[in-house]
């Protein structure tokens, strides 16, 4: 495993390097990070370990690359996140994993507000408990929250899942969402990825919430009348005869 010293190296450089670096190495692990901002940027490939906190947008694009972050993350970890996997091992500030596309985000502690605001694909697992807006407008993917959650979670939700064990979730729900059962396969495939990354929780005590169907804007779309020789007439006149 290689070793870096983040002490010296803003985001530019050490990014420029860790690239470089994962040419040859499989596995690099970085020291002092002292909460440097969008460290690990756009990894496609190797396992990367931050021995400490991380600022704003650590590990955002991350296109398949495993990210581990020992201490506390900042603002939009994983923001845009593709594919690979995130792994916080204490708690993340707001904004996480906002328009995740895909890949497996996990936090072992506690989250700010708006995580996974906009996700289109993938799985987030917050073991602790999270802010207000939880999962908000989530077009696809799921998203787990095993502690407490903050008010309006699933607000303008269209698709994707979220898995809920709050017992008083239903107070707190935003616009437009239902609580559900879990089916007996989602049960089955959330207790294998609990398994995975070694979370002592049972899927069978969560409940799920999805979004409604009903009550949506139903959109017409514009499919105008071309007609090719009054196109042509139209456009051939003089911008003072238009005016």
């Amino acid at each position: 495993m290689e070793y870096l010293d983040a002490a010296q190296l803003g985001s530019r450089k050490i990014n420029a390097l860790l690239k470089e670096k994962f040419k040859s190495e499989k596995k690099i692990k970085v020291k002092n990070p002292h909460s440097l901002h969008n460290i690990a940027v756009g990894l496609e490939a190797g396992e990367l370990i931050i021995a400490g906190n991380t600022g704003f947008y650590a590990g955002g694009f991350l296109d398949g690359a495993s990210l581990t972050i020992e201490g506390n993350a900042g603002w939009y970890t994983g923001d845009n996140m593709m594919d690979g996997e995130i792994i916080i091992k204490k708690n993340a500030g707001c904004n996480l994993g906002v328009y995740q596309g895909g890949g497996t985000i996990v936090v072992y502690g506690n989250v700010g507000s708006r995580v996974a605001y906009g996700m289109k694909g993938g799985t987030t697992i917050v073991c602790g408990s999270a802010g207000m807006w939880a999962g908000k407008m989530i077009l696809g993917g799921r998203l787990i929250i095993l502690g407490e959650i903050g008010r309006e979670v699933g607000e303008s939700m269209y698709k994707g899942v979220i898995y809920l064990k709050d017992k008083a979730a239903e107070s707190k729900l935003g616009g437009n969402v239902f609580i559900d059962d879990l089916k007996a396969a989602e049960i089955t495939e959330i207790n294998q990825l609990f398994a995975s990354y070694d979370i002592d929780a049972e899927a069978s005590e969560l409940k799920a919430l999805r979004p409604l169907t009903s009550g949506r804007h139903q959109y017409q779309l514009f499919e105008p009348d071309l007609k090719a020789e009054a196109a042509r007439k139209y456009c051939s006149k003089s911008l003072e005869e238009l005016l």
